[in-house]
């Protein structure tokens, strides 16, 4: 059985790498990243021998793997899909050997492999001695085959919600914390190296919770081995052992009810019969309350309003403590305001085939207008409220309260400007997109990434240039008292940028009413 999931994984990749170009640039990424990983892993802990901190390090690896292996199965739940236990159901396939089998195609690939080698590193960092070496080894594979069983355990248990609407935002929403984590290491580990806050001795201690996590027990294993206390490191990695066989027994009690089990997430739901709300306001109204319930429902949206604030943060952190904490926050307003436009830049590909039901009502100029108001309006609703919470947010932290409207007052102009932009470069710029299993957000098809980038540099510059008037009136009125200058700031921000939506519009309804069949037809190109 092992053979077989193993050969059927092997076949299925090697049969995508023939059928697409763009599956072998991504293997032959995946295979150099997985390199580059093993051998930075293996440098990184092979370079803490003789060090005071080197187990604390490993610890600290070996339990930052665990959770790669946790969370990112379930992010990219559905890309493989010999591990679906749902595709193996008809099957006549008893329960253990099945599990051996998907155990084995699970740790087939280059990412385990990259594992492996890059843990072995502890071989020379932390083991001493014949006897650390021996179970530095064994500890390893101990500590890679838990990853496997706990990374198979999660997701056969959660198989059937993945499968859902509930279990897809569910992956989605874990997509904004990881790319925080990014943002911030990205920020925040090169400052904080600079100033000498990080340096061989930051990891001293963190071992006081992390040892007694199974990861943790795998590298201390090795140090009480290389010190003389064999006893202590096998009784570590029998504990080790027994939680592995405990995840193993919970992964087959699940995979058992996954065979058996009806799977209802392909079920028909329930449809409200009720009108859908603001149709009564005719194009523009139904417009905007589709958009509403796109905003809700797709998971897509989540991760884009989730990645927008984000990277406003990301942008402001390393300045709102310090005295150029204003520029912080006008960047953070200006970046916040350009991404909402270039997220919603291609709204005709985005819509997809269902387009075509939306061109038939598309037959003059005015209901294009009408069409992108409505758009625009629920960019407005959703896109006011939280950039400016967040600007407000980053004002407190820096101590100056007052000088968040400043940033509030530019948003209050970009969000206008960037939501006109968008619905220019949708119809001068429009590209069909695909969404790939397992992938919550969809990406244009091969052949249009330069239409992508040209769009997104397009935006981005125009915001920014666009924004500019109110930025500056804003800096140069804020020494003035607050009850005098806000009120027509902000109510001159809101026109300015109502001011530019319009205008851009009024110019890609224009544009749109000559091209409606050109842009039908790259939304029948569309695969969502």
């Amino acid at each position: 059985m092992a053979r077989l999931l193993v050969q059927l994984k092997l076949r299925l990749l090697r049969n995508a790498l023939r059928g697409s170009k763009q599956a072998r640039a991504t293997f032959i990424f995946s295979c150099i990243a997985a390199v580059l990983v093993a051998a930075l892993l293996f440098l990184g802990l092979a370079t803490q021998r003789n060090q005071a901190g080197a187990v604390d390090v490993a610890t600290t690896t070996f339990t930052s793997l665990a959770f790669g292996w946790l969370i990112l199965p379930l992010l990219v739940f559905g890309l493989d899909s010999t591990l679906d236990p749902a595709t193996l159901a008809l099957f006549p396939l008893r329960t253990r050997p099945l599990a051996v089998g998907l155990l084995a195609a699970s740790a087939a690939g280059a990412w385990p492999a990259a594992n492996v080698i890059g843990l072995l590193g502890v071989t020379v960092g932390v083991a001493h001695g014949a006897l650390g070496v021996l179970f530095a080894l064994v500890a390893v594979a101990l500590q890679v085959l838990f990853c496997i069983v706990l990374a198979r355990a999660v997701t056969t248990s959660l198989a059937g919600l993945l499968r859902s609407r509930r279990g897809k935002d569910f992956a989605a929403l874990l997509i904004i914390p990881i790319f925080a984590l990014y943002e911030a290491f990205v920020q925040l580990v090169p400052k904080l190296t600079a100033e000498g806050k990080i340096n061989e001795n930051t990891f001293n201690g963190i071992d006081k919770v992390l040892r007694w996590l199974p990861p943790g027990l795998a590298a201390h294993a090795i140090q009480d081995a290389s010190t003389g206390h064999a006893l202590t490191g096998l009784l570590r990695l029998l504990v080790l052992a027994a939680v592995i066989v405990v995840l193993a027994i919970g992964w087959i009690r699940s995979l058992d009810r996954a065979l058996v089990t009806a799977d209802a997430t392909t079920q028909a739901v329930t449809v409200r019969a009720s009108a859908l709300p603001f149709a009564r306001h005719g194009l523009r109204g139904t417009v905007a309350a589709r958009a509403l319930i796109y905003q809700r429902r797709e998971p897509g949206a989540k991760i884009f309003w989730g990645i927008v604030l984000v990277i406003m943060a990301a942008s402001a952190v390393s300045t709102v403590r310090t005295s150029a904490y204003l520029g912080g926050l006008i960047g953070s307003a200006v970046i916040g305001c350009a991404f909402v436009g270039i997220f919603n830049a291609d709204a005709i590909g985005m819509t997809g085939p269902a387009f075509g039901f939306d061109a038939m009502a598309l037959h003059s100029r005015k209901s294009w207008r009408d069409y992108f108001a409505g758009l625009d309006l629920v960019l407005v609703v959703f896109a006011v409220p939280l950039l400016a919470l967040l600007s407000f947010i980053l004002a407190f932290v820096a101590g100056h309260p007052l000088d968040g409207f400043i940033p509030v007052a530019a948003e209050l102009a970009g969000i206008g400007v960037a939501a006109g932009l968008s619905n220019l470069m949708s119809v001068t710029l429009p590209y069909p997109v695909e969404r790939r299993v397992g992938s919550p957000t969809p990406r244009a098809i091969d052949g249009y990434r330069g239409q992508v980038l040209a769009a997104t540099f397009m935006l981005l510059i125009a915001t920014i240039v666009l924004m500019v008037p109110v930025i500056i009136a804003g800096v140069a009125t804020r020494h003035d008292p607050a009850a005098l200058r806000l009120p027509p700031l902000l109510v001159g921000a809101a026109c300015y940028g109502l001011l530019f939506a319009t205008l851009f519009q009024r110019i890609a309804a224009r544009i749109a009413e000559g091209k409606l069949p050109e842009l039908c037809e790259i939304a029948f190109r569309s695969k969502l």
